[in-house]
């Protein structure tokens, strides 16, 4: 346990140093790839393991061309997530993801040792605008003409005026 010295005597800071003096936390936003693979396990558990890949573009000084690098990011889930996961993302879908990153080393067939980092998936919100239809969310009609808001239903009159505002 670290132990900062502090102008007054108090745990709260001791465990706040503790527990902010290491942090693993990965964010991207990326897009899912094509592999997207769901297993059960023997013990009953489940695993999602699917691809991201994120972009980084910059200018080349020499050149002056726009050039972009693409990196492929293996991400994993387990259990109840793991099963909801599989269900909701597909290709190409964009994804914002929260995850712990995790070193792994693996044994080929050929009996060479690799290594190499591992997304293991906390949080995650689809952020893919590929199958909504933006008409969907107009508030103008075809003929530029704005919609206006239809009277509310499931309400009666006595529940708006006991509004606060």
């Amino acid at each position: 346990m670290k132990v900062i010295l502090l102008p007054f005597n108090s745990r709260f800071f001791i465990y706040l140093y503790d527990m902010l003096s290491s942090v693993n936390k990965v964010t991207i936003v990326g897009t899912i790839g094509e592999k997207i693979e769901f297993r059960h396990l023997e013990n009953g558990g489940s695993i999602c393991r699917f691809s991201v890949s994120t972009k980084d573009v910059f200018i080349e000084k020499s050149t002056g061309e726009k050039k972009q690098l693409t990196d492929w990011h293996t991400v994993t889930s387990w259990g109840e997530q793991a099963k909801e996961v599989y269900k909701s993302i597909k290709k190409d879908f964009s994804i914002y993801i929260e995850a712990k990153l995790k070193a792994r080393t693996w044994l080929s067939k050929e009996g060479v040792t690799h290594k190499g980092y591992e997304l293991f998936l906390e949080n995650y919100l689809l952020i893919s605008t590929q199958n909504i239809k933006l008409e969907d969310f107009s508030t103008y009609s075809n003929d530029g003409v704005p919609i206006s808001p239809g009277p509310l239903s499931g309400f009666e009159q006595s529940d708006l005026d006991e509004l606060p505002f």
